[in-house]
């Protein structure tokens, strides 16, 4: 009897372990980079803007405002933007965009917020690919604290199949045109009322409450779709180019 609920334990412990690894499954790492678990579909990303995903013609449009360094915005990107890209983006009912808004390095061109934010632009179409590896690498050791350096953003931008002449010319001097279209970019989000980071707005109408969850989401986004409302046929899809695939706190602004 005792040898017989020992094995019994050492199975259930076995199981247990296997559903742990399955249900919560750890990033691999590659050099000194996790691959994003949950990469973005490049097939949705709108060719005549990198850094929104799904048809434009969709009958709810999304924005989300973000700052590279917030955790919040970790949690965001990496756990409940794929059930949005997969349930409401793919299936064409939602059109989503990306903000910047950069204010945990307060404001510093030469700070990680925005010179993240900046080399994220950089790499032009491999925007959401470098967007995923950039939240599944936030740092952990805090914000500010060095992990978005030049060379560490480099190395994503290798990462993602950038090009990488195109992007060194583009991230040159502190990538100064870059950092001030982020600049102006979170001035756009302080003037409709951003003061959080991520913020959501559906329509353009803000929800409250950073880092909201499916549960919330998804009944306000399907308030939005018209009863009785089909997608559209689909178009031939635009060649996308490759990437590299392999793969809680709100922040709140001053």
């Amino acid at each position: 009897m005792a040898l017989i609920t020992a094995g019994a334990l050492v199975v259930g412990l076995l199981v247990v372990i296997l559903a742990s690894g399955v249900l919560n499954p750890k990033p691999t790492a590659v050099g000194n980079l996790l691959l994003p678990l949950q990469p973005t579909p490049v097939s949705l990303v709108d060719p005549a803007n990198p850094r929104s995903l799904g048809n434009p013609s969709a009958p709810v449009k999304m924005d989300v405002w973000s700052d590279f360094q917030c955790p919040a915005c970790d949690d965001f990107a990496l756990n409940v933007e794929p059930q949005l890209v997969s349930q409401y983006v793919a299936t064409g009912k939602v059109y989503l965009t990306y903000h910047d808004f950069a204010f945990i390095d307060s404001g510093a061109a030469n700070g990680e917020s925005h010179q993240a934010a900046a080399a994220a632009r950089c790499v032009g179409d491999k925007f959401w690919p470098f967007h995923d590896y950039l939240f599944e690498n936030q740092s952990t050791t805090g914000e500010n604290s060095g992990k978005f350096s030049t060379a560490f953003l480099a190395s994503v931008a290798d990462a993602v199949g950038a090009d990488r002449t195109a992007y060194d010319a583009c991230m040159a001097n502190g990538a100064a045109a870059m950092v001030a279209e982020v600049n102006a970019e979170t001035a756009q989000g302080q003037a409709a009322g951003v003061h959080q980071t991520p913020t959501v707005a559906l329509d353009g109408k803000l929800q409250q409450g950073g880092s909201l969850p499916m549960t919330t989401l998804g009944p306000a986004i399907d308030a939005l779709i018209p009863a009785g409302w089909t997608p559209a046929p689909s178009a031939p899809a635009a060649s996308a180019s490759p990437a590299a695939s392999a793969s809680p706190a709100t922040s709140a602004a001053p």
